[in-house]
């Protein structure tokens, strides 16, 4: 039986998802909807398991080990994992990968997945249907058809039907994000796909196809890969040689030059998630027309998304906004204008801060050593009552009230007034008329609860005594 390896490329810092994205963390290891969904990288990786398909190969960036390691043990998947000391584009990472399977069989197919899709539906059975026009040497994109004119998407036009490997097609052409017009006139046309970012080939067959268009980058890769190092369970590209590749796409570089491209068309739900407007878009919302994740409220307000990850978020009044807060930055934008967020991404890199790069670790409160605890109770213009609680071996100092009432309602205190103590168990209660402040003790192991009574506008010249409370 013929297996066919998934190759998932995890390049892309998915600068249009910042904040929630960053270079360290970018998209596709996030969370696709809340804390308790897989991340765009665990669907991938699971969507192409099972049943004719071989050990994954995953292409990641070396700062990535430790997130690749986690999120694979906690879905329990093997895989091969190959590192870029630095991003190179599509292009040498697939090709570095095609050199690696080649080396442990040469008859090996592949299929190219993006790590930061979503796709919904039967895509499998439609990769499994060209593993014999992959064998015979075609290079196959998959096409999704267009639902609308998106400018922020690349196309393919349909060149007719393949006779002899029913549902592949010819290419006719590529067409790069085409302007709003341009766009509409191919949907319009019945003819164009969009591309998926999904494609599959034997390794011999693109090796043969790069070493064509562009041999100087296979002789690079070739010996990235040849005199690479085994670390942090994976191949590190060797750096030196892996930067004379040429830095660009598969579809730029190999694609839309060769001879033996064909378009399989893919029956499926599919988004890139390329911004929050498109996060808004493939989410469930509420019947007001919210997407509403983490601890959020919403008055008043429709057609909104709300993403918060510490803490609690309110939206009154508001529609079509997105709001997206982490603990160390917030976004608020208009549903529709988010593909300019990659704006703000661009200028944070420019400004050298470090919030483009990572989440920065907000610092814990340092919490002062607690000694009283106050809680106010009543308080009017004749009555002033507040609970406090003493740790024991602290104390605290009473401001000067022409007449205060002590109930010690659990432990015991000290009452220092002018040098004089007084001891005050639990259940007794103390009359101060001294203008002179006073300071309770708490001298046990436990601790101690009173409750201080100031009457604000009454004189009492009796003298201070303890009196027992439940005498």
């Amino acid at each position: 039986m013929t297996l066919v390896t998934p190759l998932i490329i995890c390049g892309g810092s998915g600068t249009r998802l910042w904040p929630v994205s960053r270079k360290q963390s970018p998209k596709q290891f996030q969370k696709m909807d809340g804390s308790a969904s897989e991340t765009f990288f665990q669907s991938a990786v699971k969507r192409h398991c099972g049943d004719g398909y071989d050990t994954p190969i995953i292409v990641s960036s070396s700062m990535h080990s430790d997130i690749l390691a986690q999120q694979l043990s906690e879905i329990d998947q093997d895989a091969q994992i190959i590192y870029e000391p630095m991003g190179r584009n599509t292009g040498p990472a697939v090709l570095a990968a095609a050199i690696r399977l080649y080396q442990q069989d040469t008859e090996a197919l592949m299929v190219v997945v993006p790590a930061d899709h979503i796709i919904e539906g039967d895509l499998n059975s439609t990769i499994m249907g060209m593993i014999e026009p992959a064998k015979a040497g075609h290079i196959i994109t998959f096409g999704i058809k267009p639902r609308y004119a998106e400018t922020g998407f690349g196309y393919i036009t349909d060149g007719g039907p393949i006779i002899k490997f029913p549902g592949l097609h010819q290419v006719e052409r590529f067409v790069e994000k085409p302007p709003r017009r341009k766009a509409r006139l191919l949907v319009e046309s019945d003819l164009a796909y969009w591309a998926s970012g999904i494609s599959m080939f034997s390794a011999r067959t693109i090796i043969a196809e790069y070493t064509k268009y562009d041999p100087n980058t296979v002789t690079a890769v070739k010996l990235a890969v040849t005199e690479g190092e085994f670390r942090n369970n994976g191949l590190l590209l060797n750096e030196e040689h892996f930067s004379r590749a040429t830095s660009d796409s598969t579809e730029s570089m190999v694609f839309e030059k060769s001879h033996h491209i064909a378009l399989a068309p893919l029956d499926v739900q599919w988004s890139d998630v390329g911004s929050w407007t498109a996060m808004y878009g493939i989410s469930k919302a509420n019947h007001q027309g919210n997407v509403l994740q983490g601890d959020v409220i919403a008055v008043e307000s429709t057609n909104s998304m709300v993403r918060s990850t510490s803490r609690l978020v309110t939206l009154v009044g508001v529609s079509d906004i997105i709001v997206v807060d982490t603990p160390d930055a917030l976004l608020v934008t208009k549903i529709g204008q988010c593909q300019s967020v990659k704006r703000v991404a661009e200028f944070l890199k420019a400004e050298h801060r470090v919030e483009v790069e990572k989440h920065v670790a907000q610092p814990a409160p340092v919490e002062e050593p607690v000694s009283t605890r106050i809680s106010q109770i009543i308080k009017t213009d004749a009555i002033d009552m507040i609970s406090v609680e003493i740790q024991p071996g602290e104390s605290m100092e009473l401001d000067a009230y022409e007449k205060r009432d002590i109930l010690v309602v659990s432990g015991a205190v000290v009452v220092s007034e002018k040098g004089v103590k007084t001891h005050l168990d639990e259940g007794h209660r103390m009359d101060l008329i001294n203008e002179s402040p006073i300071v309770l003790a708490n001298n046990s192991k436990i601790v101690a609860i009173v409750v201080l009574t100031a009457c604000l506008n009454h004189a009492d010249d009796k003298v201070p005594q303890p009196i027992p409370l439940y005498a």
